[in-house]
């Protein structure tokens, strides 16, 4: 039960956090760059990487 008045505040900080940036995202989508398939088959080559590299990391840690 107290761990309650701890979650309820920080639920509606999030909703409201979300309420206020959801405008100023909707515009950043609507008029902000569009990237090619050349930098988004860039971006996805890093992340796949990096993912990657944390799972080796992960698997070194396990053994």
């Amino acid at each position: 039960m107290n761990n309650l008045w701890f979650q309820i505040p920080v639920a509606l900080v999030m909703g409201f956090m979300i309420w206020r940036m959801y405008p100023t995202a909707m515009h950043w989508l609507k008029n902000g760059p569009k990237g090619s398939s050349k930098e988004w088959l860039n971006v996805s080559m890093i992340i796949g990487a990096v993912v990657l590299f944390v799972a080796f990391l992960i698997k070194t840690v396990q053994n």
